[in-house]
């Protein structure tokens, strides 16, 4: 026996991918095995930056033209500059890919206006992961919406409507029975009109991600009433266990279950300034979310959502199973932190993504917002990371702290950005710290002012 008929499926087909049509169907001559295996297409891809009309027809006149029995595994359409008269070829070659059960299909094309997804696209019976984008709207799904194997959704500034009360993006989720990861970049407030709830009883990760924040004067419009109905939003996700959400907080969160929740990345803001003030707690409550993700293990806030919890801050609730926190700590305050490592009993890493925050008075060395971090000395913390260290003595002040009170530190790792000549004179200030610990461990990589500033 040759050594290639022992080669797996997947390998043989690649092989084959090679191939020329006239070398491909005289393999088929030779075993059956082959003959089956050369109907299916690896991958087809149509990428272009440019209008270039003629030659999408004739790549979709190639589609067409393969026998009835060819399989597409991978196919996808990435168009930049797409005339309207070429939608009614997007949407042939479409609907002849989904009849050759297709697996994975990517469609991200910039459309001028109105188009519209052939519905044959929401029966696809094989389609395990689905890309869709970006800036139309799906207006409707047929009665008999299945998509049987989904299991990976992007959604790319996509809109959804609702047609006879029914929303065709909770349509969508319900024709999906196996999805595990739903993805939605630039879904921002003026696009979740459509819908204010998210329900999968079997989606494991959901990630929804803010392009851009509103200007200052389209985000007043909406406070005013004039564009805004950014009422609530339900988060209905028994079996979820990572929510990566960056959006503007609405007034309030309906319904939030997240029990299954492991990881969570939040970056939370009201307005465009990320400011916070009595007046927002009035108007936008996060803290229903906030309760949501109280099971959470791995936990990372940005600097707007501890801006957030500031003006919440009695609301904060113990994170019984929280191991680890990343911080973009705010300059004025880091009240919220003290407050989060306090309710965190089992918290062993904490990673702060920026510098130590200093006192605001010329000899104050450590804020009274962090009362000379008590918090500290029942903390169970084992690592700290501080991803900006200059060495300064108001830096240094700080760590007397973090060494001096943390009994179950075990390593510190720093990022220092100093000069050449400054690199032995950080280390030796750094281990003459008292240290209530002594199995603390010190890690410090040096980048070099100089290089940092010729970047």
């Amino acid at each position: 026996m040759d050594r290639i008929s022992n080669l797996p499926d997947e390998i043989l087909c690649h092989i084959g991918s090679f191939l020329s049509a006239k070398d491909a169907a005289f393999t088929k001559v030779l075993s059956k095995r082959w003959r089956n295996l050369l109907t299916i297409i690896q991958a087809l891809y149509f990428h272009s930056m440019s209008n270039c009309g003629e030659g999408f027809k004739d790549f979709v006149d190639g589609v067409l033209a393969l026998p009835a029995s060819s399989r597409i595994n991978k196919f996808s359409i990435l168009w930049e500059y797409v005339d309207i008269d070429q939608y009614v070829h997007i949407n042939r070659c479409l609907c002849d890919v989904v009849k050759r059960g297709v697996l994975v299909l990517a469609l991200k094309i910039r459309e001028k206006e109105g188009y519209s997804l052939p519905l044959e696209v929401f029966t696809c019976k094989t389609v395990e992961k689905l890309t869709l984008g970006s800036g139309f709207t799906i207006d409707i799904l047929p009665n008999d919406a299945s998509l049987p194997a989904l299991k990976t959704l992007f959604l790319d500034s996509v809109r959804f409507s609702e047609f006879g009360g029914r929303c065709a993006f909770t349509a969508l989720l319900s024709a999906s029975p196996l999805l595990e990861e739903l993805v939605m970049d630039n879904i921002e407030l003026r696009r979740w009109k459509w819908s204010c709830i998210v329900s999968s009883p079997t989606l494991r990760r959901l990630t929804i991600r803010l392009d851009k924040w509103l200007t200052h004067d389209d985000f007043i419009a909406y406070c005013r009433g004039l564009a805004y109905d950014f009422d609530s939003i339900s988060l209905d996700l028994p079996g979820l266990t990572y929510l990566e959400y960056s959006d503007y907080v609405p007034k309030e969160y309906l319904i939030v279950n997240l029990n299954s929740l492991i990881e969570a990345k939040l970056d939370l803001c009201v307005d465009e300034d990320g400011v916070w003030n009595e007046r927002h707690a009035d108007d936008f409550n996060p803290m229903n979310l906030i309760n949501g993700i109280k099971n959470v293990e791995i936990l990372d806030i940005s600097l707007e959502t501890m801006m957030m919890l500031h003006v919440f801050l009695e609301g904060i609730p113990v994170f019984e199973k929280l191991s680890r926190v990343s911080v973009s700590p705010s300059e004025f305050c880091w009240s919220p932190l003290a407050r989060l490592i306090k309710n965190s009993p089992n918290l062993k890493t904490l990673i702060i993504k920026g510098h130590l925050h200093c006192g605001l008075q010329v000899n104050e060395w450590v804020c009274k917002c962090v009362s000379e971090y008590s918090f500290l000395v029942s903390c169970p913390l084992e690592v700290v990371q501080i991803a900006n260290y200059s060495g300064s003595i108001r830096e240094l002040e700080q760590m007397k702290h973090f060494f001096g009170k943390l009994s179950c530190l075990k390593l510190v790792r720093l990022c220092a950005y100093v000069s050449s000549s400054n690199e032995k004179r950080v280390m030796e200030d750094l281990l003459k710290l008292r240290k209530a610990s002594s199995n603390c461990k010190i890690e410090v990589k040096f980048i070099k002012l100089e290089s940092y500033f010729n970047t």
